[in-house]
């Protein structure tokens, strides 16, 4: 299991750090969600939204029974993976009215069927930029009640903090799969790219009240044995195992062996 190491808010004391499980929802797609709502929202609002996104997260069952208890959801199945818009009470009036043309303010009351109508209409418009994390819907969404929506795995929500006061919450029901490697880079794309690199033939460990007093003529004996393998580095990483030497009067490396780029010979 991937995990993130989070702190809680600070409340003048110290913080104890945690362990959370990682979402694999990438906060690139999360983004370009955050940004078709947006676009959709703007287009049922008649002005331009300010939206805030709220980075994706792993969530448990009672989280999100606690998310779900005081929205209107609507699922969108998907091949990847299926999506839960949440529409909390109060903001589901906001936007319903905001839609009307009749202002944004809201109250408590309950929707009416004509309102519900409407804000089912509108999550259907909002569904479109669910296709990044679904990659097919497979029907339009549909309303269900809290108590019947499938738990979800990762959650994130679009708060739009004008023209009107909202809160978009989405839910991913499964998991996304992993990418995997992308497609490999042709070497002779790299040709253009300089990257520096340096010859270790010898390395070893000496205290600091040592290496303080070190003064020209001084002798530092060093742990690697003479005639072992010198090794080819770019920045921490070995890439090549060989020998050091002379061409040409310039110092020069000879390849013996090429590890994989990451691991120490």
């Amino acid at each position: 299991m991937i995990a993130d190491l989070v702190f809680p808010p600070a409340r003048g004391r110290v913080r104890a750090a945690r362990f959370v499980p990682r979402t694999s929802v990438p906060l690139a797609a999360a983004c370009l969600v955050a940004s078709g709502l947006r676009e959709t929202l703007r287009e049922l609002i008649g002005s331009a939204c300010e939206v805030v996104l709220g980075e994706p997260v792993a969530i448990d069952a009672a989280a999100w029974r606690a998310l779900a208890s005081a929205s209107h959801g609507f699922l969108t199945r998907g091949r990847l993976t299926d999506i839960v818009l949440l529409v909390p009470t109060l903001d589901a009036r906001r936007l319903v009215l905001r839609a009307f043309g009749e202002g944004g303010d809201g109250d408590s009351a309950p929707i009416s069927a004509l309102e519900t109508h409407a804000l089912e209409r509108i999550a259907a418009r909002c569904a479109s930029a669910f296709d990044v994390l679904c990659a097919e819907r497979r029907g339009p969404p549909q309303p269900v009640a809290a108590s019947d929506l499938p738990a979800c795995a990762a959650y994130f929500d679009v708060r739009v903090s004008a023209p009107l006061p909202i809160t978009l919450g989405i839910g991913i029901v499964r998991d996304l799969p992993s990418p995997g490697a992308g497609p490999r880079l042709d070497p002779r794309s790299l040709n253009h790219v300089s990257v520096p690199v340096r010859a270790e033939f010898a390395s070893g460990m000496v205290s600091a009240s040592r290496l303080a007093a070190l003064q020209i003529g001084d002798v530092v004996r060093l742990d690697t044995k003479v005639g072992a393998p010198a090794a080819l580095k770019v920045g921490p990483t070995t890439i090549a195992a060989g020998d050091c030497g002379l061409a040409d009067s310039h110092a020069a490396f000879l390849v013996r062996t090429t590890p994989p780029i990451g691991v120490s010979p």
